[in-house]
């Protein structure tokens, strides 16, 4: 089939063909999501175990360890972290790219099935999967009016219960990262001296509410024509019912839990601190869904917030500060390569107006580009990519390129026709003439830039976009050049006469004085062998010279600038929750100077918040100037180390980074056989790259410092026996002096479920000679010290 003829015979046909392709060009248009960065999916697996009350070392000798050796058997996993901390252990599984999350989710389920036991009051390993790490895009914070007298953190269960589901139900939503927060219990509080008077110990009143508190189902049993289900219903769904419970009965006299303890709602202890510009709040991350557009998720986000306001949180003395989200630099970011395209665009016609000297040759080839970027938008949708910096790049970067077939080609056609050749002759031979070249060009493009479409790391997930958009422009172009401008070529080119087209003017004397010097410096360069020489003689240097004096820093990805500055703290382990707060003041004071507006030079701080408890420590902060927070760092850095035994880094996150705390920066293991020496050897090595590595920021994890405070309590078997005791009794019992136990759930008849908790009413320990001293109540009616 004749292509070119055919497309100078059928115009409507064409024209028809270019409609439907920039039709669905603008419908994908406005369906592709908007993003700041290409998706980059790392098949990611992370398996949490809870247990209350355990230290970092039992969590790892009795979980971690046997889900590692269940796990690392795994197919195309390539890495596996584990980190214990107090009552929590998490294993994070990484797997090859290109790795079907939901089947590799599905054999780590499986897999951990295998574990053959935990300890009895393990929780049941919760496993989450995602297709990227991505770090919050939308910063939230919960925070209580000035009316409102209760501390913000006691509403954790308030906004799980009322609030968590809104925010995770906006489309394009993730899930949710929550700062600090204690949950609602239900406590009992018991009283060790009216134990020891009747005989009762804690084992006595644990055993009893598990036993009491429980629903047990006896089967059916068929009546005439009715069939009936038979259930024991005991389950606590009042406050009444858990004090009512019998502890010991003889048939005359009875003791129930309310004569050794009160029952009462209460809140678990506090596990964090959260301030936002110097005032508690509760943080709120949202992390978005792999491929959402970033852009109306947030814009929908804000308006839930906003009806969260007024219509929950309002009632309560809540409300929700917006804090920070992506927006700004998104749409920035995007309409400033759109005014790159549009304005490359503009300038491609004004130059092929200078040296075609046509209005109408100009308008031809200009067509080429329109048609190509928008029909660029549907492959992308098709291929199920964004809107992003990189593709919105490529797509900039081949607006200079989608002109070059366009312009050979009509270029041809003008010397044809004045040649004396019709305008459909010219149009025809012009085309056939160079089409040859024009896909020989187009195809060594589509050579470069395809084979990255292929690449499954990371490398071809962030650049293949660019790979996309440059070869399905390039490839539209080649498309246009032998279809397209021929046909329009022949239409606008019939009544084209010599005369008008050398007519006289600025532009046409402009474009010939141009052309007539690169002709002569052509015909200079190429007459004689010595010219010839030093022509390429001069050009290489030129080359090499060029390449050395304007070779920019070498970096793997660009960082942008965004308005965010996150410092990340490695405090000493072990640190208490005062200690937390006077760490999250002392930053607050230092900054306060500079809340809101310039100081000696450095932008001012417009938001700034601290999140601190064990494990995950952090402080950022916005700008006053959009485009300035990176000149915060070296404040917020002498913050971190104005603390003695602190640690930290802080850094402006890159537009490419997922996980907090990643971008630009080199990671080193240390391994062995032995923590001690491990540590010491992290220490060594921590403190020269500091000292002899200019420019760098060093941060340890999870520490260098090996040792967590801890108080042991020996048992002392002989008189635990002599008391009537055993140590699993001990131990019990001092956790309920402590934090308190947990022996199940309390179902209050139309509330969720919360945790039921035995604690002691003794809230005078403060350290641990207090506890060593402190009275439990034997099964032989005593009064003993722990001592």
């Amino acid at each position: 089939m004749d292509i070119v003829r055919y497309s100078i015979e059928k115009p409507v046909t064409i024209i028809s063909v270019i409609i439907i392709v920039l039709m669905f060009g603008l419908i994908s248009l406005k369906r592709l999501p908007f993003q700041l960065s290409p998706t980059v999916i790392e098949p990611e697996i992370k398996v949490t175990t809870t247990w209350r009350g355990a230290t970092p070392y039992e969590i790892e000798r009795e979980i971690i360890e046997k889900q590692e050796n269940t796990l690392k058997g795994l197919p195309n996993l390539m890495e596996m972290e584990s980190e214990s901390m107090n009552s929590i252990g998490t294993v994070t599984l990484r797997f090859k790219v290109g790795t079907d999350v939901e089947e590799a989710l599905t054999r780590v389920s499986n897999k951990l099935n295998e574990v053959p036991s935990y300890p009895n009051d393990v929780d049941k390993p919760v496993v989450t999967a995602s297709g990227a790490s991505t770090s919050p895009v939308v910063w939230i914070i919960l925070k209580t009016t000035d009316s409102n007298p209760k501390p913000v953190e006691t509403f954790r269960t308030f906004f799980e219960n009322e609030i968590r589901q809104h925010l995770e139900r906006v489309k394009g939503v993730s899930d949710l990262f929550i700062g600090a927060g204690t949950e609602q219990e239900m406590h009992v509080i018991v009283k060790p001296d009216r134990m020891a008077a009747l005989g009762l110990t804690v084992y006595d009143l644990i055993g009893a509410l598990q036993n009491e508190n429980i629903n047990t189902s006896a089967g059916t049993l068929e009546v005439g024509r009715q069939k009936y289900r038979i259930r024991t219903k005991a389950e606590f769904n009042s406050v009444e019912d858990i004090r009512s419970v019998v502890l010991r009965s003889d048939g005359q006299k009875r003791v129930f839990l309310n004569d050794v303890a009160d029952v009462a709602f209460g809140y678990e202890k506090r596990n964090g601190v959260v301030l936002h510009n110097g005032t508690g709040g509760m943080a709120v991350g949202i992390r978005p869904e792999p491929g959402t557009n970033i852009l109306e998720m947030t814009d929908r986000l804000e308006e839930t917030v906003k009806r969260l306001n007024e219509e929950k949180l309002k009632p309560n003395g809540l409300f929700f500060h917006w804090v920070y989200d992506q927006r700004f630099y998104i749409g920035g970011a995007i309409n400033l390569i759109k005014q790159n395209i549009v304005f490359g665009g503009l300038l491609a016609v004004a130059v092929l107006m200078l040296f075609l000297r046509s209005l109408r040759a100009t308008a031809v080839v200009g067509l080429a580009i329109p048609i190509s970027i928008i029909g660029t938008f549907t492959l992308l949708d098709l291929m199920g990519r964004n809107l992003n910096v990189i593709s919105l790049a490529g797509i900039a970067f081949a607006v200079g390129m989608l002109v070059d077939n366009a312009i050979v080609v009509i270029e041809n056609i003008d010397r044809h026709r004045k040649m004396g050749f019709s305008a459909f002759d010219a149009s025809l031979g012009g085309t056939k003439e160079v089409w040859g070249a024009v896909f020989a060009s187009t195809v060594t493009t589509v050579a470069v830039f395809l084979p990255i479409v292929f690449i499954q790391e990371e490398a071809g997930q962030l650049f293949r976009d660019i790979a996309i958009a440059v070869v399905t422009a390039v490839t539209l172009s080649l498309f246009v050049s032998i279809s397209v401008i021929p046909m329009f070529a022949n239409k606008f080119f019939s009544a084209w006469t010599s005369k008008k087209e050398h007519g006289r003017s600025i532009l046409v004397n402009t474009g010939s004085w141009l052309a007539e010097q690169i002709i002569s410096l052509v015909a200079l360069a190429i007459r004689n062998w010595k010219t010839r020489l030093t022509t390429i003689c001069f050009l290489t240097a030129m080359a090499f010279f060029t390449v050395w004096a304007l070779l920019p820093k070498m970096e793997y990805l660009p960082q942008g600038n965004r308005n965010f500055v996150l410092s990340i703290l490695v405090p000493p382990p072990g640190l208490s929750n005062q200690e937390l707060q006077g760490i999250g003041d002392h930053f607050t004071e230092i900054a306060r100077p500079h809340m809101g507006k310039d100081v000696n030079g450095l932008p001012g701080i417009a938001d700034m918040f601290y999140i601190g408890r064990e494990g995950f420590n952090i402080v950022g902060a916005l700008s006053t100037h959009w485009d300035r927070a990176g000149e915060l760092r070296p404040l917020f850095f002498r913050m971190i180390y104005s603390i003695p035994g602190m640690y930290g880094v802080s850094l402006q996150p890159g537009i490419f980074s997922r996980r907090i705390g990643t971008g630009r920066s080199v990671e080193l293991d240390i391994s062995g056989d032995d923590l001690e020496q491990i540590v010491v050897a992290a220490t060594r090595l921590f403190e020269k790259i500091r000292d002899d590595i200019d420019g760098t920021q060093v941060r340890p994890v999870p520490s260098i410092e090996l040792s967590y405070p801890e108080a042991q309590i020996i048992p002392d078997r002989e008189r635990l026996k002599a008391n009537g005791m055993t140590s699993r009794e001990l131990g019990i019992a001092l956790d309920v002096l402590m934090d308190g136990t947990y022996v199940g759930d309390f179902k209050q008849e139309g509330r969720k479920k919360i945790d039921l908790i035995i604690k002691s009413a003794d809230a005078g320990i403060r350290t641990p000679e207090d506890l060593y001293h402190s009275l439990l109540s034997t099964p032989r009616g005593q009064m003993v010290p722990v001592s």
